[in-house]
């Protein structure tokens, strides 16, 4: 039988991390174990957005009520069967998913990349300037000089200001762009042209996403791509917005988990929609979750466990802005201290 455990993870950001919505510079993230007969445990880290209506505590109270009849769900397959099962909670789904393929991983010997199939990933970064004042935004992205690829997060007054600045100071960067929600339609096209004339590889989510009026057609307008982010939160969503989005951030902690985000990306490449694997602000062990996926993505944007003051997490491979998907058993990260 399968020990099941949750505890706590207070993750701390080097500096606010700030979007269109909200600024933080604490998370309550939390730490799913798996521990079989023998003593091998798996860890899934759960990074609960209230964007998506959850909570650490939430999904405490969900993990209690569920224990027992998890802990009779043997191998990784039948506890992916039960998170699909599972209405809402996505970041507990994928905590859940995560301790198991990695608990598989180490009773195999094998890391989940191999696992599931898919190739061992190689991919560069983006790191993400968040929301400051003008001179904190442009100081960060000047001091990310390993970085290629830097997203900028917009949906503030002057925030075409701020882009123009750092295109102009940073000729040899790619930039992302990332509204969070943050425009209105005439908004939204003018700052799209703007963007444009700066060579922005993409647009993350640049109106609300229940504006699918709006976006559609902001997209028959727009000289730029535009990604779903907030739109598309797992499978059963796609449909409805398929034809409104370039191409899609698929996160583990939005979709429910491995099985869940692999078949997500599976399905919108075979819409041709294009993919970027995104993360949330976690730890080493929620990043390392993504890239064991990365092979299957356009793009990647898995930089949380850089904005932290301290990761609790060790073992992903990472020189400058290329993140290799580890080759120890499971997902192949280890806890620095104890929980």
């Amino acid at each position: 039988m399968t020990t099941i455990g949750l505890a706590p993870l207070d993750l701390a950001t080097r500096a606010p991390f700030g979007i269109a919505r909200w600024s933080h510079s604490e998370f309550a993230d939390f730490v799913v174990t798996m521990t079989d007969g023998v003593g091998l445990t798996g860890f899934g880290e759960g990074a609960p957005n209230a964007r998506y209506d959850e909570t650490r505590d939430g999904d405490a109270a969900a993990l209690e009520a569920l224990a027992g009849a998890l802990e009779a769900v043997e191998g990784v397959a039948a506890v992916e069967a039960f998170c699909a099962a599972q209405p809402g909670f996505p970041a507990l789904r994928a905590a859940l998913s995560a301790a198991a393929w990695d608990l598989a991983g180490k009773q195999a010997g094998e890391p989940v990349w191999a696992l599931l199939g898919l190739e061992q990933a190689t991919v560069r970064t983006s790191l993400t300037i968040p929301i400051g004042d003008p001179k904190t935004m442009l100081a960060q992205a000047r001091a990310a000089a390993d970085f290629r690829i830097l997203k900028v997060k917009l949906g503030f007054d002057g925030d075409l200001d701020v882009a123009k600045r750092l295109a102009h100071e940073l000729p040899d960067r790619r930039f992302r762009y990332d509204a969070n929600e943050g425009w209105d339609r005439e908004r939204a096209a003018r700052s799209l042209e703007v963007l444009a004339d700066l060579n922005a590889e993409l647009v993350e989510q640049p109106l609300p996403a229940a504006d699918l009026e709006g976006q559609a057609w902001l997209l028959d307008r727009s000289p730029v791509q535009l990604f779903g982010d907030e739109a598309l939160l797992d499978l059963a969503h796609l449909d409805d917005v398929v034809e409104l989005y370039d191409g899609f951030v698929v996160k583990l902690a939005k979709a429910g988990g491995i099985a869940a985000a692999a078949a997500l990306m599976t399905a919108c490449r075979e819409r041709a929609s294009r993919v970027l694997l995104g993360c949330m602000v976690e730890s080493s062990l929620g990043i390392a979750a993504g890239l064991h996926l990365a092979s299957l993505a356009d793009y990647v944007d898995l930089d949380g466990f850089l904005l932290l003051a301290d990761d609790p997490f060790t073992g992903l491979p990472r020189a400058g802005d290329t993140l290799t998907a580890p080759d120890l058993p499971g997902l192949g990260v280890a806890l620095v201290a104890a929980l």
